[in-house]
């Protein structure tokens, strides 16, 4: 729903008001312009949430109470003023958010059964580490020993040295006297439940601050 803008006259008043420290300028504004700025940005970004606009609302307020001199009204009025330095921070914060799902690596391809570089893998889990915990390689062994089983252990240490060959975690695993297919469909099975398992450990102890 599109909220009107408050005239220019109001507007202008407000600024001189903040200017001179008014201590309820600020609040008036607030009043008027947050419900517009919402349904603003509601307007240009409808798959985003409602919370997430208002809070990018909010902090545009706060901005711009912190250094209102930034402002020039000879320019544009205040409220095209808030609504641009708003749509920016929407626009900046979904780049970051893209940005930082394209760096996030999707565990589950370290199941793959297609070929790949081991070096690659190695890296790949590291910056799953990275991503997702505080943790290092040695330091998410220890914290899931006691989760894991000696043979699990095995086979999360070799999914972390990158290694690909079927027969490494057949020997592991105990099920050598296998044909190979049924060991391709054991071992995968085992390496999927431990990315669940790590998945599930990653977001418990999720990395502080994300």
């Amino acid at each position: 729903m599109k909220v009107p803008e408050p005239n220019r006259t109001w507007q202008d008043e407000k600024y001189q008001r903040l200017l001179r420290n008014d201590p309820t300028a600020f609040a008036e504004l607030c009043e008027q312009i947050l419900p517009h700025l919402v349904a603003f940005l509601q307007s240009i970004f409808p798959q985003q949430e409602i919370h997430n606009l208002e809070m990018v609302a909010i902090d545009v307020l706060l901005r711009f109470q912190a250094k209102p001199e930034k402002y020039d009204p000879q320019k544009l009025s205040l409220a095209a003023y808030l609504r641009m330095a708003a749509r920016g921070d929407v626009l900046n914060l979904l780049d970051k958010n893209r940005r930082r799902e394209r760096r996030l690596v999707n565990l589950e391809d370290l199941s793959a059964e297609s070929e790949g570089n081991p070096i690659e893998e190695h890296f790949a889990l590291d910056e799953w580490l990275e991503q997702h915990t505080d943790l290092s390689r040695q330091e998410l062994l220890a914290a899931l020993d006691a989760e894991l089983d000696p043979s699990d252990k095995d086979i999360l240490l070799l999914m972390m040295e990158g290694v690909r060959e079927t027969h490494r975690y057949a020997q592991v695993m105990g099920i050598t006297y296998q044909d190979e297919m049924e060991q391709r469909r054991e071992v995968k099975r085992a390496k999927d439940r431990l990315i669940k398992q790590l998945q599930r450990f990653g977001q418990h102890i999720g990395k502080s601050g994300s």
